[in-house]
């Protein structure tokens, strides 16, 4: 009877033991499983992470990429404005090259000295007037000039402002003598047309191997003798 009891304990216990074990056994492998849930789910949110960081470089890159192109259509349009800055300087002045001072003096015609005079001019400036065929001429040097000024005689054709030759040629003279005019190597020659029908002033002169010229169509001489003198 002794022996029958025992076995039965023997039993029992073993019966518990292997429950306890199995059960042990099972929470052990669900909180494994359980774990590497989580570690992976770990993993999943860390390559999400590292991919998304990836990412912004990239939307960086595009960001650079942007900002070089604008600052590429700044430049394009500083280079715009520059291109379209320009020199005006002695735009009414034509020029004109020649193979000697000779043959560039050669080309200022009607140059003379005027000996005889017959009329003041002011400023110690003396002038030869003379008439011909419905035209009054009146000539004077100053330096290396020769100053020609052509007047209708006849008051309906002359331009207004001026009585005659010697009324225009006293304030050209007058306007000579604060404004200078550059100095020819050898010759220059100015001639005024006063006829208010083709007026025209012609400012002509050599230096060296060149041979400066400034024409006006305006009633009034004062703007090539400026430009003349301005040069």
């Amino acid at each position: 009877m002794s022996i029958k009891m025992n076995t039965s304990a023997l039993l029992l216990g073993s019966a518990l033991l292997l429950s306890a074990c199995s059960g042990d056994g099972t929470a052990t492998e669900d909180e494994s499983n359980q774990t590497q849930d989580e570690n992976q789910t770990g993993t999943s949110t860390d390559m999400n992470e590292e991919n998304g960081s990836e990412d912004k470089p990239g939307e960086d890159m595009n960001d650079d990429d942007g900002s070089k192109e604008e600052t590429g259509d700044s430049s394009g349009k500083s280079d715009s404005n520059t291109d379209s800055t320009t020199d005006s300087n002695n735009e009414d002045i034509q020029k004109q090259e020649y193979d000697s001072p000779e043959e560039a003096a050669s080309q200022i015609d009607g140059y003379e000295k005027i000996e005889q005079t017959n009329v003041d001019l002011g400023h110690g400036i003396k002038g030869l007037q003379e008439g011909a065929a419905g035209h009054e001429y009146l000539s004077w040097n100053e330096g290396r000039w020769l100053i020609k000024v052509d007047f209708p005689t006849d008051p309906q054709y002359k331009i207004d402002g001026y009585d005659g030759a010697e009324d225009m040629a006293k304030k050209v003279v007058d306007y000579l003598e604060k404004n200078y005019l550059p100095a020819p190597e050898e010759k220059g020659v100015i001639t005024i047309n006063g006829f208010k029908e083709h007026p025209e002033t012609v400012v002509k002169w050599q230096e060296g191997k060149t041979v400066y010229t400034i024409t006006s169509k305006e009633k009034e001489p004062f703007d090539a003798l400026e430009t003349a003198v301005e040069s």
